[in-house]
This record gives C-alpha cells, sequence and structure tokens, in this order.
C-alpha cells in the first residue's frame, strides 16, 4: 500500500514538473527594435534553428482565423495545475506562410483583449507579428504582444 502510495505521489511531482505555460504580461508600449525579425520557417521549428523561450521575435505572415479547437490539449492540460485561470484566457489563432495557404501554424495566442482590439484584421490579411516564443512542453508557441496589418503595394 505504501508503494503505490508513493508511486502515485512521484507521478504527481512529475506532472506538476511538466507543467510548463508561462504567460508572462504583454509589454505596453512595444519596441519595435526590440524584437528579432525571423522567417516564418524558422516560427515552424523554432529549436532547429536555435530559438529559445523568452526570445521576442516578429515575423511576417498570413492571418487566418480565430481556433475553434484548441492546438495543444494535452499539452494544455499539463499545465492546468500551475497555471489554472490564466490559461484559458488565451486566444489561439492561425497563420499561415503566404497567400497560398502554405505552412500552416496553429499555435499563435493573444489575449481576449487582444483579440477585439485586432478584429478588423480578416482572413489572408498579411501583417506582422510581434510576440514572445514561450513554453508549450515538448515545443513553444507564439505568444503575440502586438500585430499589425502591412499595407500591399
Amino acid at each position: 500500500m505504501m508503494v503505490r502510495f508513493l508511486g502515485l505521489l512521484l507521478a504527481l511531482c512529475l506532472l506538476w514538473t511538466a507543467a510548463c505555460g508561462e504567460l508572462r504580461p504583454v509589454p505596453v508600449p512595444i519596441e519595435p527594435q526590440a524584437y528579432k525579425p525571423i522567417d516564418y520557417q524558422e516560427l515552424l521549428d523554432p529549436a532547429k534553428t536555435g530559438l529559445q523561450a523568452g526570445d521576442l521575435v516578429r515575423v511576417k505572415a498570413y492571418f487566418w482565423q480565430f481556433l475553434t479547437y484548441d492546438p495543444a490539449m494535452v499539452r494544455n492540460y499539463l499545465t492546468l495545475p500551475r497555471y489554472p485561470i490564466r490559461w484559458y484566457q488565451l486566444r489561439w489563432f492561425a497563420i499561415y506562410d503566404s497567400e497560398k495557404m502554405a505552412g500552416y501554424y496553429d499555435l499563435a495566442a493573444m489575449s481576449p483583449e487582444q483579440e477585439e482590439k485586432y478584429k478588423a484584421i480578416k482572413r489572408l490579411d498579411p501583417v506582422l507579428i510581434y510576440g514572445e516564443l514561450s513554453p508549450l512542453k515538448p515545443g513553444l508557441f507564439l505568444r503575440v504582444h502586438h500585430i499589425e496589418k502591412i499595407e500591399e503595394e
């Protein structure tokens, strides 16, 4: 009985340590020069290109839509013990690399207040996203700080 209890306690401790979602407040105002410009492909595989949690990045993309599903459901549930309320305040959305809808990325998130602020952005609008790469074990997600619509020439 004691062995089973210790095993359960160890499993709970491991689950607690695996909880990795960190939601820092969005800086206001942002300083654009502090954000490293990255290529969209780097966003798709940040570990391969040496990007890490905490990096401030800016990337050009094409907005797609706010999601009706949770793109990282299992990973989100692992973060629940550490951030039970704030995590569900995130609004996930998807972006593409080009207007030809290549390079789908659905791990971009913003607050409901930001969603209201950027509601004028429509499907396939070119945008410049300023954000922070945040931990979402076993990878990263893009926590949006600011979005600028790029005017087409």
